[in-house]
């Protein structure tokens, strides 16, 4: 199903750009249009680009927009059962390096994560002397 959605969005925004270049090109030749039927064709193809390129480009972005939606639920999801399974398994101290190795994000990422939930939580940290940093969660 996801691969369905990228394809279709990736048609729908290529199509509907292609319409809407194309009355972009007509917008910016219409008074170069030296008869009246060459206008009224050029209005026409106008009408068409946008009654074809807009609700293409808008469902294209809108599928671009819920793929999006879609993979940082599914981001949060496993950070927060990464975080739970943790807490359970080290007693509720986690470092930020097994957080990172465990939930495979950079350690910037795994840091601030982390930050957050110690102020969610009420938790505190420590350094030792090597420069790690652990979290202590009162469970």
């Amino acid at each position: 199903m996801k691969l369905i959605k990228k394809v279709s969005a990736g048609v729908l925004l290529s199509f509907g750009s292609i319409f809407l270049m194309l009355t972009a090109v007509e917008i910016l030749t219409y008074n170069q249009k030296p008869t009246p039927q060459e206008q009224q064709k050029a209005a026409d193809t106008m009408i068409g680009g946008l009654i074809f390129g807009l609700p293409a480009v808008a469902y294209g972005g809108w599928l671009v927009w819920s793929l999006r939606k879609q993979h940082q639920k599914l981001l949060s999801d496993r950070l927060q059962s990464t975080f739970y399974r943790l807490l359970e398994e080290k007693s509720g101290t986690i470092s930020v390096l097994s957080f990172a190795k465990e939930a495979q994000i950079s350690g910037e990422e795994a840091k601030q994560y982390l930050d957050v939930k110690a102020k969610e939580f009420n938790a505190t940290f420590d350094v030792n002397p090597q420069g790690g940093v652990y979290y202590h969660f009162h469970i």
